[in-house]
């Protein structure tokens, strides 16, 4: 699984464009992703969608999976 990595506003920004895009609006999927805060640092990521991309100003990155420093005692 990919991720997006950026501001919480880009991941957000991102969450809806697949929404809008895969009109996740009904009662059973009414959201593609929840944005998930790194432990410590001013960051977020969101699961990337196979077929949407980011908009081209964007300056979210791609990465395979997060690294082991977005997972604490508490994660779930």
């Amino acid at each position: 699984m990919s991720w997006y990595i950026g501001t919480r506003e880009e991941v957000t920004a991102y969450n809806e464009k697949v929404n809008e895009a895969k009109a996740y609006k009904g009662s059973i999927t009414s959201n593609w992703a929840t944005p998930r805060p790194h432990p410590t640092d001013d960051y977020c990521a969101i699961v990337a969608h196979p077929s949407i991309e980011p908009d081209e100003e964007s300056s979210l990155r791609i990465v395979g999976e997060l690294g082991e420093d977005w997972f604490t005692e508490e994660t779930p």
